[in-house]
């Protein structure tokens, strides 16, 4: 669904990885010529590390982040982290860069609208994308001609402060510009007082 930046003239690995290693270096530059950055952790044993989050449109900006949802907040690479109840998961993070050092996240954005910041969405049956909706996080799923918004909680997938489900008429995959319309729809009912329905397990 997320077409890549990688411009077409790139054929091999290496000129690959001469791109995104400049893009990373332009990033990390522009960061520090506007940004402070954001200190994440430290996770258990793991120390805190420096983070500058940067939002990128459809058009290739940088953008600061004024606002950064839980959903994008750092996590440690290759680093198991036991929750605080005994008897949960342990959640795996993967996440380039290494702890302790400064990192740029890069969030590819969607468009602008009025109190909501989206991330472009990504996958397939389900489509999936997370942002903020008047300051609060929120998380959309379609799949199988069904939508869903959660928004806010303590836990905005398992346990939201709000959420909404609907079928929809174009059960195949997607376009980016149905999601955000989607994403738009929902806020707009959460903002008219729509009460909350219970959350499908």
């Amino acid at each position: 669904m997320m077409a890549s930046d990688l411009p077409t003239t790139y054929l091999d690995y290496a000129d690959a990885f001469k791109f995104y290693s400049q893009r990373t270096a332009d990033d990390l530059a522009w960061a520090n010529a506007n940004l402070t950055p954001v200190n994440d952790g430290p996770w258990d044993d793991v120390p805190s590390a420096q983070v500058y989050y940067i939002g990128i449109n459809a058009v290739g900006e940088r953008i600061k982040l004024s606002q950064i949802s839980g959903f994008w907040r750092y996590k440690p690479s290759n680093v198991e982290l036991a929750g605080s109840d005994a008897s949960s998961r342990h959640q795996s993070y993967y996440l380039a860069g290494e702890p302790g050092s400064v990192a740029v996240v890069r969030i590819e954005l969607g468009p602008s609208m009025p109190g909501i910041l989206i991330e472009r969405p990504k996958g397939s049956q389900p489509v999936q994308s997370t942002g903020l909706i008047d300051g609060k996080d929120f998380y959309f799923r379609e799949s199988d001609g069904f939508w869903s918004l959660s928004v806010g909680g303590a836990d905005v997938v398992e346990q939201p402060d709000w959420y909404y489900e609907e079928e929809h008429d174009t059960p195949d995959d997607l376009s980016e510009e149905a999601v955000y319309s989607l994403i738009a729809k929902g806020a707009a009912l959460l903002r008219s007082g729509t009460p909350t329905m219970a959350v499908e397990q």
